[in-house]
């Protein structure tokens, strides 16, 4: 036998049906779109917010099997459960939770994935003060780390005091900081070790801002248009995952 043929389900046929044949169906055969869907205004809201603070680069976003942004890859990847309603309850059923599921939180996973996405555009990592300031970009990468909760060396913004995972999660946190409307960073952070980034991080943005980025898209890993497994094996994967975490 070949491979089985591509066969896309129309959302308004797939989100009447039950739990259990809703996970028959391969991801890619959802066919999902960004356009028309819940996490369009927000992509259009980040792009705002960029634009206001005088960022001319403009992320490509595209949908995929988690939330991301492919490493030194300026592209923002969503997770697919967020664009359509009905996935979003499936999510949440299969999973107790959903990451990015309101628009408060999928606005504060955008930024910072923003965050990685204009590191990686300006080649940010490679700057003396940027390594100074955040580590080495280089370091070891792990899901597993070490926090300190009470730490003012770093900010605050996703859960897990994310900022200390990874210099890059460090920098992306800072970013994501600075750029939410209203955040107040100047008080809230005034007397605390993780202002010198901030302000790096301000001045750093004014500079190259208006500037045209050094490298725009690239490879839109682990898409979702391209994932061939069903949704019960797309969660099956990710619970062995979570329980092995």
């Amino acid at each position: 036998m070949g491979p089985r043929k591509r066969q896309v389900i129309s959302p308004e046929v797939w989100s009447t049906f039950s739990d259990e044949d809703l996970l028959n169906i391969r991801v890619r055969d959802l066919g999902l779109r960004i356009e028309g869907s819940p996490v369009e205004p927000r992509i259009q809201k980040l792009h705002a917010e960029l634009e206001g603070r005088g960022i001319a680069f403009r992320p490509a976003c595209y949908l995929a099997d988690e939330w991301l942004c492919p490493d030194k890859v300026p592209v923002i990847g969503i997770a697919f459960y967020v664009a359509h309603p009905r996935l979003t309850r499936l999510e949440n059923k299969m999973m107790l939770e959903v990451e990015g599921g309101t628009e408060g939180s999928c606005m504060k996973i955008l930024r910072h994935e923003a965050g990685h996405a204009i590191n990686y555009a300006y080649r940010l990592f490679h700057r003396t003060r940027w390594r100074e300031l955040f580590g080495p970009f280089s370091a070891a990468y792990s899901d597993y780390y070490y926090a300190q909760p009470y730490s003012k060396r770093y900010v605050s913004h996703l859960q897990h005091n994310y900022a200390q995972a990874h210099p890059d999660e460090d920098f992306a946190e800072t970013f994501a900081v600075w750029l939410t409307p209203n955040s107040r960073w100047q008080e809230r952070y005034r007397d605390w070790p993780a202002m010198t980034k901030l302000r790096y991080v301000d001045h750093l943005m004014r500079d190259i801002g208006p500037r045209p980025p050094l490298l725009t898209g690239g490879a839109t890993h682990w898409s979702a248009a391209r994932m061939t497994s069903t949704l019960a094996a797309y969660y099956q994967r990710k619970r062995r995952r979570l329980g092995e975490e």
